[in-house]
């Protein structure tokens, strides 16, 4: 991996875990169970699955007990935070639906399937595995992402008319829109990854336009979500005057 690639992957693991471990300081304060499910949902699927990743790729044959244990740690951990955004996202933006409970149910038993299945048959052996269990939970979590970055800018939408017309904290209505791009923009790099992983054979790693995609999905990712929940104050401006302004 180059330089140049490698900076989208630690902007996005910076970025996660600062704003992780902020959501998680929040929680501690307010108990409210969306600030603690989005903290587990980019805890466990940027820095604490990407570190495990990460060590389970570096070291390859080398220790395969540690590569085994990390990459067991990192396909749990992705796991669960991706499963904790898809309870954010039925209960923040559709906690209505009657029908969300028991596909979220469908969602964690694949999810513990894929878990059981490559413990079964790889013992988490081999972390440039194409196939086992790694593929469905890989559709998975981009699923989540997609759907996710769909419901906020859908609600992005609602609040926005609020907001021209008084209703709605503009900071806030601009928060959906950068969230939505952000995890959008995580999504659409693995759907690209998984798509073309499938199509071609082979792991990512060994697929260098599909790394270098990953980096900037990753990279631009980072910046979304770094300035949705840690906006510059210039930033904040920007929005405060635009909303401002007189609708045209």
């Amino acid at each position: 991996m180059g330089f140049w690639t490698a900076i989208g992957f630690i902007a996005f693991l910076v970025s996660s875990l600062v704003i992780g471990i902020r959501l998680l300081v929040l929680w501690s304060r307010t108990r409210q169970l969306p600030e603690l499910l989005i903290a587990c949902g980019i805890l466990g699927i940027g820095p604490v699955g990407f570190a495990f990743t990460l060590v389970a790729t570096s070291t390859g044959e080398t220790l395969p007990t540690l590569t085994s244990v990390c990459l067991a740690a990192a396909l749990l951990s992705t796991s669960a935070g991706a499963f904790a955004a898809a309870i954010f996202n039925w209960q923040v933006f559709r906690p209505d639906v009657p029908w969300l409970r028991p596909l979220l149910g469908v969602v964690a038993a694949l999810f513990i399937g894929s878990f059981i299945y490559e413990a079964i048959y790889t013992g988490f052996a081999d972390p440039t595995a194409v196939g086992s269990g790694f593929r469905p939970h890989s559709l998975l979590s981009t699923g989540i992402l997609l759907w996710g970055a769909a419901e906020s800018l859908r609600y992005y939408a609602m609040m926005r008319r609020r907001a021209k017309l008084g209703l709605a904290d503009p900071l806030v209505t601009n928060r959906f829109l950068l969230w939505g791009l952000g995890i959008g923009a995580a999504g659409v790099g693995s759907a690209i990854s998984v798509t073309a992983c499938t199509i071609i054979g082979q792991h990512m790693l060994a697929i260098p336009w599909v790394t270098v995609s990953n980096s900037l999905h990753g990279f631009t990712s980072a910046v979304l979500m770094w300035v949705a929940f840690i906006p510059p104050g210039f930033y904040r401006r920007f929005v405060e005057s635009r909303s401002q302004q007189p609708a045209v």
